[in-house]
């Protein structure tokens, strides 16, 4: 995978990609739709409540408010969960060098993260649900100082 150009540009004369790449796109936006199935009994909550009362109150502006803004923030976890995880992995780069870690990510700005391997004191990997079915999984960096 070609290293992005502004990256490129961080690396030192002697410093060499050893291996730089992004994660699996399928995994990496799945792990996170496991919210949007929480989100589904709070869909079928308000149509309990309203079968209880008379069907000619689903028409009074209260009620057509209430229903406008608890399915909006309901759809916008449940739709907008993925769309947000697609748009993170279009961005996201992990790149090791001889000399340090660098994941680059984000959305609407670019951020760094540089992690020297002289500070590396673990690492783990995480195995979940998805990571097992797409043969991926996730690395987990402890270093001196802080954990990323």
């Amino acid at each position: 995978m070609e290293v992005p150009w502004d990256v490129r540009e961080m690396l030192e004369p002697n410093e060499r990609v050893l291996w730089c790449g992004k994660p699996l796109r399928s995994p990496f936006v799945l792990k996170r739709i496991g919210l949007a199935f929480i989100a589904i009994p709070w869909l079928i909550i308000p149509l309990i409540v309203i079968g209880t009362i008379s069907p000619r109150a689903l028409f009074e502006l209260p009620i057509l408010i209430f229903f406008a803004f608890w399915y909006g923030i309901l759809g916008l976890i449940v739709f907008g969960t993925p769309v947000y995880s697609f748009l993170v992995w279009k961005n996201i780069y992990y790149i090791l060098t001889n000399k340090r870690i660098i994941v680059r990510k984000g959305l609407v700005g670019i951020d760094y993260d540089i992690l020297s391997l002289d500070s590396i004191r673990q690492v783990n990997v995480n195995v979940g649900f998805w990571d097992r079915k797409y043969g991926t999984g996730t690395l987990v960096i402890q270093a001196i100082g802080y954990n990323q």
